[in-house]
């Protein structure tokens, strides 16, 4: 027997059930059809749309927020990169930038040592964190020089540290 067959037999048995029922039955077993119908439009299709909606205002929200901050920043990347000026490139050669700014910060390295034609390798040992830290970003806004790499440890008196840094103009 054919599948469209026993389909067939089955809406014809179903339907001669139904109209046999009495009419209070027949009201009864309607309006459960009509409820679990209406019960799966709501919980199978509106409320995952419904749900689906709302996290995808959640999600563009968050998103508006980061592009929002991002603009900030860029703004502000702009601007700081408007102020810098480059005086390492006007001349003076990255060893004699370093140790120039170096004096000026008032922190001695223990060794400058040239690395090719744009970078030098400086060491310090027991120089105050702080100063360090001014004198790179120093070095960065206003010479134009860059931090390829650094190693910092911390040293026995309080505030100061051992570092190597390579510097890249």
């Amino acid at each position: 027997m054919r599948i469209l067959d026993r389909i067939s037999q089955t809406r014809l048995q179903a339907s001669r059930t139904y109209t046999g029922l009495e009419p209070g039955d027949r009201y009864a077993l309607t309006g459960l059809a009509v409820f679990f119908g209406l019960l799966f439009v709501v919980l199978g299709i509106w409320q995952p749309a419904v749900d689906y909606a709302a996290r995808a205002e959640v999600s563009r929200n968050s998103q508006r927020g980061l592009i929002d901050w991002m603009n900030s920043t860029v703004i502000q990347a702009r601007a700081t990169a408007g102020n810098q000026i480059t005086g390492h490139r006007s001349g003076q050669s990255l060893l004699t930038s370093v140790s120039r700014t170096a004096q000026a910060f008032n922190i001695k390295p223990n060794k400058l040592q040239p690395e090719g034609n744009d970078e030098v390798s400086v060491w310090f040992e027991a120089v105050a964190f702080n100063m360090l830290v001014s004198w790179l970003e120093e070095l960065q806004m206003k010479q134009g020089i860059l931090v390829k790499q650094i190693s910092v440890d911390k040293d026995e008196e309080p505030g100061t540290v051992n570092a190597r840094i390579v510097l890249k103009s």
